[in-house]
């Protein structure tokens, strides 16, 4: 048999062959179903939502920071080497805070 008459009979075979429309085979039930699901999940959105935001703003309000205690003054902190372009021994972000050496 050569590759020609095994390429028709192939297509032959193919030709006959019926097309089959595939369906997506999902399990559940009716639309009311659903439904009752969408609206459960509707009130737990809208009790979980409020309680999750409720709870951040509490634990962020009530947080302890860190910075009460005073750093130790070790010798590698705060090292300058040149004076910064504002002029001073202030960082960026305490130029209020510091006093100016001049």
């Amino acid at each position: 048999m050569s590759a020609r008459t095994a390429l028709l009979t192939l297509a032959r075979r193919a030709a006959k062959a019926p097309t089959r429309i595939s369906r997506r085979r999902m399990s559940g039930g009716g639309v009311e179903e659903e439904i009752a699901e969408m609206n459960k999940w509707r009130a737990v959105t809208f009790l979980a939502v409020p309680a999750c935001v409720g709870f951040g703003v509490y634990t962020l309000s009530n947080a302890e920071h860190g910075h009460s205690e005073e750093q130790p003054a070790y010798s590698y902190l705060r090292i300058r080497n040149k004076i910064f372009p504002w002029g001073g021994d202030c960082g960026l972000f305490e130029y209020g805070k510091c006093e100016t050496k001049e």
